[in-house]
């Protein structure tokens, strides 16, 4: 608990993490990364093992790990600091807020990698592919960006699935076995940490991407 705490404390002084008001927020993302490179966002980032792995093979684009936990981006925003990764930032705050944050069409892709899934009837709209999450994407993403869920939890996958349904969505891809499809390659090969324990507990890891248009 003592050493939660310190990381809290900690987490809101590093130069590559940003919290508070939406408007500070925002400011403070333009002047940290200095370009008009599109955005990458990470929701529900925790250690951040997207933010960092995509943020070293795409230097030309900007990623952001979001987390309403400090604790939790601590790890990822010291490892940036660490490896001199300098087009990888982070945001404590709530997924709801980001049209707040970023109140134009600039963000090109959204990966949500294991969130947790909200099973009961009543925390449904905490899920991050719920309707409600799904206007905040659309008034911050451009046209064709994609949006990737991962995830180990068949309630979880088959209501996404059914969400882009009823709404209308362009579904890009899906599978309820990632690893043995021909999604998996690239970037799904990244491994976050939940990934790895759910791996271990013998679970099937399911995957859909879907874009707006």
């Amino acid at each position: 608990m003592r050493r939660k705490g310190r990381k809290q404390k900690e987490v809101r002084i590093l130069p590559n993490v940003f919290h508070g008001k939406p408007e500070i927020i925002s400011e403070s993302v333009q002047k940290y990364f200095k370009n008009k490179n599109p955005f990458v966002l990470e929701l529900g980032c925790g250690n951040g093992e997207y933010t960092l792995a995509l943020a070293q093979k795409y230097p030309d684009k900007n990623f952001i790990g979001v987390d309403l936990k400090g604790s939790r981006i601590w790890t990822g925003a010291k490892k940036a600091l660490e490896l001199s990764v300098t087009n990888a930032a982070f945001i404590i705050t709530k997924a709801d807020r980001l049209h707040l944050i970023f109140n134009n069409p600039i963000v090109e892709e959204i990966w949500i990698p294991f969130p947790n899934p909200f099973p009961l009837r009543r925390s449904i709209k905490q899920r991050l592919v719920h309707k409600r999450f799904l206007d905040v994407y659309r008034n911050i993403c451009l046209p064709e960006a994609k949006i990737h869920l991962k995830t180990d939890d068949e309630n979880l996958y088959n209501y996404a699935v059914k969400v882009i349904e009823d709404e209308k969505l362009n579904l890009v891809a899906a599978t309820e076995d990632l690893y043995k499809s021909d999604f998996y390659k690239d970037e799904l090969t990244i491994q976050t940490k939940y990934e790895l324990q759910h791996l271990n507990d013998g679970k099937t890891i399911k995957y859909v991407c879907f874009k707006f248009q």
